[in-house]
């Protein structure tokens, strides 16, 4: 076969996506073509044998509008605006905007994958595992998802290459439409400290 013959094919061929990138593209779809999800879920700090862990509700109202709310907190995020309350008895509110640059868990519920990588997957019969890496970011991690509904089961985020040992790993132990008025709505807290950090 000639080289000329090689090029034309290589033209008229569609390339062919990573099959383990099609995965991400169903995680996509499962975080965003909704109406309004609720996650009950569990967030764990993990560094070696060290392990700190809490557990929350998060709702995702698509369009960059989030809101989590644990026994410590709630963090209500709606577009740029970042509003994070303390539920303390020194209760504060504080105001604040997006970073850019820095990753964290909504960042990764937007279904946005854009930039990541699958290294290898592999399946059982309930779940799916993908490891993947964010090379711009120095992120890397592993994602757990749901057999036929590719809905998220578990997810990890590790920021530094040379400490693996350290990550954030966050289980959904629910995963439900939202039916009635959400968190997000009815946030209006009250607190004795408001802190303004928006330029």
């Amino acid at each position: 076969m000639t080289s000329s013959l090689l090029v034309i094919l290589f033209m008229v061929m569609p390339l062919q996506k990573d099959t383990n990138q099609k995965y991400l593209d169903y995680l996509s779809s499962a975080l965003t073509n909704h109406n309004g999800v609720e996650m009950k879920i569990k967030w764990s700090q993990v560094d070696g044998e060290n392990v700190w862990s809490e557990v929350g509700v998060i709702e995702l109202l698509g369009n960059n509008k989030y809101f989590l709310s644990t026994n410590e907190q709630s963090i209500k995020v709606d577009n740029d605006l970042i509003i994070t309350y303390y539920k303390t008895d020194e209760s504060k509110i504080i105001y604040d905007t997006m970073i850019d640059g820095s990753y964290d868990i909504f960042d990764f519920l937007s279904g946005n994958f854009s930039g990541f990588t699958i290294n290898n997957s592999s399946a059982n019969r309930e779940t799916i595992q993908l490891d993947y890496t964010l090379n711009e970011l120095y992120i890397s991690g592993k994602i757990w998802i749901k057999q036929k509904t590719f809905k998220p089961v578990k997810f990890t985020i590790g920021q530094n290459p040379n400490r693996p040992e350290q990550y954030i790993e966050v289980e959904i132990t629910d995963y439900q439409p939202i039916l009635g008025n959400s968190q997000f709505d009815l946030f209006a807290p009250k607190a004795k400290e408001i802190i303004d950090l928006r330029e």
